[in-house]
């Protein structure tokens, strides 16, 4: 079984922080679905990670097209992947897992962000078990408050969670 901890730990540099090539060390995103460019702290309790919202991409050119605005559901989506870090920082062997979203408790987005703007989450473990783990998050702009949520994951044994997305695509 790998230590995750020491794991993660390695990859950071000198300063502590990790960089989008750690973090996709760690999390199983591809870089166009990556919203975590930097980790400026990761304790097993909370992280503060950041996002450079690009000026030029796909999602942004075809939502509100006159008027460029982060989706809210990919605001959250960014929240969720700096979440599972610290899920993932506190687990045995993480590695063999997959952090599943499995619930939005409550989630807000009381003012819009834009491209060009860095979006810094703080995210809080609020409890975790073997199997399930909560999260309370806030994303900023600056001082200004972008996104607010509550999360629920789902941590489940990746060789297994394979194996019945398979049944379930031959069931279809």
């Amino acid at each position: 079984m790998a230590d995750d901890r020491s794991r993660i730990d390695a990859l950071r540099q000198g300063d502590g922080t990790l960089d989008r090539a750690a973090i996709q060390e760690i999390l199983p995103y591809g870089d166009d679905f990556l919203f975590v460019d930097r980790v400026a702290r990761l304790t097993s309790e909370e992280i503060e990670a950041s996002f450079l919202i690009p000026a030029q991409s796909s999602y942004l050119r075809a939502h509100f097209v006159d008027l460029p605005v982060m989706p809210g559901v990919l605001i959250g989506e960014g929240l969720a992947q700096a979440g599972s870090l610290i899920v993932r920082y506190g687990l045995p062997a993480a590695d063999e897992k997959h952090v599943l979203g499995l619930e939005v408790e409550r989630a807000r987005f009381p003012s819009p962000a834009q491209p060009g703007e860095t979006l810094t989450y703080r995210v809080r473990l609020v409890t975790s078990s073997r199997r399930v783990a909560r999260l309370e998050g806030d994303v900023r702009v600056g001082d200004r408050r972008v996104c607010q949520a509550r999360l629920v994951v789902a941590i489940v044994d990746g060789r297994a969670f394979r194996k019945r997305l398979e049944e379930l695509r031959s069931e279809n």
